[in-house]
């Protein structure tokens, strides 16, 4: 595959596209993007497909491939870009980081920023944990997509959950008032709360959060307490 093969990639999309789907899919996502309007499971199997009878990029090409694929105008192109990723995560090497925080900072919204954080970074920090220095900076940075991605990278860690660095990361940003950080704050919370539940819930009792964050943080808990109660 290389970016020459895109044009078949396109024309396969065009041939499956709604228009009807593609308004409520822009709609959804406020606008923002467009769409052909291709419900996930088919651009799926459009993808794998396309794989299939193209082949993967090269190493040498994979991030000229994927970076072309982000700057083309549908969302779907985006969405079978990580499915890419996904599949060659394994292959990760050091530099693949630069490429991961292209993806997080341009044309950044939650469906894209989310898989990258659970699925490729948190990957790449696992294989690379003397590159944490990384999601430091990213936390010291004034991207709320970069923060929110290093809040979100352990959600797959289960019991090899850091939480001295999880819970420091929230504390750096506990008082902001943006809806993407209080939500990951809650979200990350509430994931670990299922492995080390004591250890959540005296973090939340002993921290200034967003109630939203404590919502969000306590469900699997409050979850839990009605079921046994």
């Amino acid at each position: 595959m290389n970016l020459q093969d895109l044009n078949q990639l396109k024309s396969l999309f065009a041939k499956h596209a709604d228009p009807t789907l593609s308004h409520k899919m822009k709609a959804y996502m406020r606008n923002q993007f467009e769409f052909f309007g291709i419900p996930s499971p088919l651009r799926k199997e459009l993808t794998t497909k396309f794989l299939k009878e193209y082949g993967y990029p090269n190493e040498d090409l994979v991030a000229e491939v994927i970076t072309a694929m982000w700057h083309m105008d549908e969302r779907e192109f985006q969405n079978a870009a990580l499915q890419i990723m996904d599949m060659r995560k394994r292959k990760f090497h050091l530099d693949d980081i630069q490429l991961i925080e292209q993806l997080i900072t341009e044309k950044s919204w939650w469906d894209t920023v989310d898989h990258i954080a659970s699925n490729h970074a948190g990957h790449y920090f696992s294989r690379f944990p003397e590159q944490l220095f990384i999601a430091d900076r990213w936390m010291a940075s004034d991207n709320f997509w970069l923060q929110r991605t290093a809040i979100l990278y352990q959600l797959k860690y289960g019991h090899n959950t850091d939480p001295e660095r999880l819970f420091n990361y929230i504390n750096m940003v506990a008082h902001s008032n943006e809806f993407f950080i209080q939500k990951a704050i809650g979200w990350s919370l509430r994931q670990y709360s299922k492995f080390n539940p004591e250890a959540v819930i005296h973090f939340v009792n002993t921290t200034s959060l967003s109630n939203l964050s404590k919502r969000e943080a306590f469900k699997v808990l409050n979850r839990k307490s009605s079921t046994t109660s």
